[in-house]
């Protein structure tokens, strides 16, 4: 009686579990990634927003400022509309606090695009006798 021994080969390629597993751990490498992209575009557009919204709140501030300084607005509790013409969809609120015992007036410029709000808040001092009525 013959006896057959068979002799495997030994494996030099890989298994379908090995591919399966490597293509899993590719796949979530490559969708967080992609996630990264995602959040750094958000922030991105919340960082141009937050640039473009100061810029135009501290211009507010600064023509305010000037025209209490100067005397040309009398330093009483108001709100007043921005007073630069505006790019499409953005809005601006002034709101000026009547002065405290010390002559410290304070300003509040709130900036507005779509549902995103910036505000920003200063203040001047405004000595009472320079300020016609």
């Amino acid at each position: 009686m013959q006896t057959h021994c068979y002799r495997t080969a030994p494996s030099n390629g890989f298994s379908l579990i090995e591919i399966l597993i490597s293509l899993l751990v590719l796949s979530s490498a490559i969708a967080t990634m992609f996630s990264g992209f995602e959040a750094s575009s958000q922030l991105d557009m919340q960082a141009a927003f937050e640039s473009e919204a100061a810029y135009i709140a501290e211009r507010e501030i600064e023509l305010v400022k000037s025209d209490l300084l100067a005397g040309r607005l009398a330093a009483t509790a108001a709100g007043r509309p921005g007073r630069f013409r505006m790019k499409p969809g953005w809005k601006v609120a002034t709101a000026i606090a009547a002065p405290d015992i010390d002559g410290a007036v304070r300003l509040q410029v709130t900036t507005h695009k779509g549902e995103r709000s910036f505000q920003l808040e200063s203040f001047v001092f405004v000595p009472s006798s320079g300020v016609k009525q």
